[in-house]
């Protein structure tokens, strides 16, 4: 396994690095096409439901968002003694909601999955990312929160 390591791990919103590499970054199999990237985050409840609104977050978030060709290939580990996974889930939920425009511009390609089947079996296509993030069954238990992990 190949693996490139950042070391630089923010503590709070004002750490930030809009342009930093990933925390982790690992290839499983020695297969460029299993790159993962991993970003590790020991905030606070109190800190992630800020997250929607700070311009540092939303610029780093982006920016790895643009290094991925899946959702899947993308891991926020969050300290679990810090923060519930739900909550975090809830956070990125309203960061969705609030720069939907931007997080699907940044890379359309990543969303396409979430495309969906409407009622008379046509495959409705995500134009932007506010059709999935208003959709009505968009909760924290959509696949979408996948890359969210608890440790």
């Amino acid at each position: 396994m190949n693996l490139d390591l950042d070391m630089k791990f923010e503590k709070a919103l004002d750490d930030i690095c809009a342009n930093c590499r990933y925390d982790v970054k690992f290839n499983r199999e020695n297969n460029r096409s299993l790159l993962l990237f991993e970003e590790f985050k020991s905030y606070n409840s109190e800190t992630w439901s800020k997250i929607a609104n700070d311009k540092g977050f939303i610029k780093q978030f982006e920016s790895y968002l643009q290094e991925v060709d899946e959702i899947k290939d993308l891991a926020y580990v969050i300290n679990s003694n810090k923060a519930n996974i739900n909550e975090v889930k809830q956070a990125f939920k309203e960061l969705f909601k609030r720069n939907s425009d931007e997080i699907f511009k940044t890379n359309p390609n990543i969303w396409k999955q979430f495309d969906r089947v409407d009622g008379t079996g046509k495959i409705n296509i995500l134009k932007n990312f506010k059709d999935l993030v208003e959709d009505i069954s968009f909760d924290t238990k959509h696949p979408i929160f996948n890359f969210i992990k608890a440790e």
